[in-house]
């Protein structure tokens, strides 16, 4: 009830953990688990994949962060709008 852009944080933090737990850390793990030889096809199509995402992450956080911000330019605390 204090925090109502709490889905806003969850966004920010979701936004923080999904690149490196979810792409980064299993993309390079499955390369070195494969011995995939560096600039070989394969290998540049993961990099690109890991990149892209990485991307979507950073635009998905900024884009929570400029929610937070939004709302916290309006939040009262304790007042109840009707």
């Amino acid at each position: 009830m204090l925090i109502p852009f709490f889905n806003d944080v969850l966004g920010v933090i979701g936004a923080l953990g999904f690149w490196p737990l979810s792409v980064y850390f299993p993309v390079e793990m499955y390369i070195i688990q494969m011995k995939i030889p560096k600039w070989s096809r394969k290998w540049i199509c993961l990099e690109i994949m890991s990149t892209f995402c990485l991307i979507v992450s950073i635009v998905a956080g900024l884009g929570s962060l400029v929610g937070v911000w939004i709302d916290l330019q309006k939040y009262k605390p304790f007042s109840l709008e009707n």
